[in-house]
């Protein structure tokens, strides 16, 4: 059209460890204009990066319980293979040629050529369970995002969907900020609270929850282009570790199911 003008697409490298979560939020991601999927990050690791598949599914069984670790298969590795057996790959990533690494981190040497090699302007993360460390959050030219199911500075670390289902907190939400070498401590840019229908699995809330998060992510992005860095989280807040088997058992005894056949 005569006059019209191309906004240039940020070249955006999403990190995330897959699964139901991490689908939604690339099939929005990839659906908007403003940005282009040049990499796909792919989380391997079970709790530390130096723990091969079977250690490190003993030790999310001695830390969490049977139950929480089904869970998390079936959210990631079981969600990711019906998906593809459904012909449901998003077509960001199921196109030829496109970049994928699949890492137990990030931040080691091959991460960080991986990085360097897809020269991205933004780096989005969500549902990863990686720390980022300072030189890979050096690689994008515009910045880092991480999207956090929870309204920091409240609920930070691995689970706050669960344990808002499991103490029955009336507010659960969603937030996007900018990532640091500190977990869930950088700059916010927006948050929401999220509606969770009664009856919903841990599952069901958390992929609620950052669909939610996926749209206002691409909502900031013209914001974030135009400097805006956000507000700078108060030091008031609380950090939660993985569930425990007794908050599992708890959580199970309120009527809250980890998952249904149905959620995927």
């Amino acid at each position: 059209m005569p006059g019209s003008t191309t906004v240039p697409r940020l070249r955006t490298v999403f990190c995330s460890s897959g699964g139901i979560a991490g689908a939604v939020v690339l099939e929005r991601l990839a659906a908007c204009e403003r940005l282009e999927i040049c990499a796909v990050v792919r989380s391997t690791r079970v709790l530390r990066p130096q723990y091969g598949f079977l250690r490190g599914a003993l030790a999310q069984i001695r830390a969490s319980g049977i139950a929480y670790s089904l869970y998390l298969f079936a959210a990631t590795t079981l969600a990711d293979g019906m998906r593809a057996r459904r012909g449901r790959a998003v077509p960001a990533v199921s196109r030829s040629g496109l970049p994928v690494l699949a890492t137990r981190d990030l931040n080691d040497a091959a991460g960080l050529k991986f990085l360097r090699d897809a020269a991205p302007d933004l780096l989005v993360s969500a549902f990863f369970n990686q720390r980022v460390h300072a030189p890979a959050l050096a690689v994008p030219r515009v910045g880092c995002l991480n999207i956090h199911p929870s309204l920091l500075p409240a609920a930070k670390g691995v689970d706050p969907v669960f344990q808002c289902l499991l103490h029955g907190r009336p507010r659960i939400g969603v937030t996007v900020h900018e990532m640091t070498p500190e977990l869930d401590a950088g700059s916010i840019l927006a948050q929401s609270p999220v509606t969770i229908p009664d009856g919903a699995s841990v599952l069901a809330a958390t992929e609620l929850v950052f669909a939610a998060g996926a749209a206002l992510l691409v909502e900031r992005i013209p914001a974030l282009v135009a400097g805006e860095r956000g507000r700078p989280q108060s030091e008031a807040g609380d950090y939660q570790s993985w569930p425990t088997p007794a908050q599992v058992r708890e959580l199970k005894r309120r009527g809250v199911a980890l998952w249904r056949w149905g959620d995927l």
